[in-house]
């Protein structure tokens, strides 16, 4: 009996430490970094949805603030159990052209202004992506996390290639 007892106590304490594991884990993933398979073709050729792990981090999003041509993780408008990863477009009070690439002949307006506690996102493939063109601004409250850099293939940053221009 006292054999068994003593595998009993070995066996929680394992149990135990996996637990706390497992808990150290999610924690981490939740607050400061995690790695994330992109899917789909909408952040396509800086992207692609064969493969590629990101670097998505919360912690970044605390600590430096959202800068056109950031690309952030948010949670989808349309279906809140899904997230999107996406470019930074628009700042409150940018005023944006929603269709630049004229392919949505049914855009609710030619120009729309960012307001305060939102941003203006998009996929980098314009042709093949679901982003504010379609839902709108979206609140910043949805937005959770900037992704700092690519896991595979070809590790590193994540270069923005956004150029920001002035209305005339």
């Amino acid at each position: 009996m006292s054999g068994l007892l003593a595998r009993l106590k070995t066996g929680s304490k394992y149990a135990l430490g996996t637990f706390q594991l497992l808990v150290a884990v999610h924690l981490f993933n939740q607050n400061v970094a995690e790695i994330r398979p992109c899917a789909g073709a909408s952040m396509y050729p800086t992207l692609s949805d064969r493969g590629t792990l990101v670097l998505h981090s919360p912690l970044a999003l605390r600590l430096t603030p959202l800068e056109r041509g950031n690309l952030v993780t948010a949670i989808s408008p349309f279906d809140p159990t899904h997230q999107v990863l996406k470019r930074v477009i628009g700042l409150p009070g940018d005023t944006i052209c929603v269709d630049p690439t004229g392919e949505r002949r049914n855009a609710r307006d030619e120009w729309c202004t960012v307001p305060k506690g939102h941003v203006w996102i998009a996929g980098d493939n314009a042709s093949n992506s679901t982003d504010s063109r379609d839902y709108g601004p979206v609140p910043l409250a949805l937005i959770k996390g900037k992704v700092v850099g690519r896991v595979w293939p070809n590790p590193g940053p994540l270069t923005t290639t956004f150029h920001h221009v002035q209305r005339s």
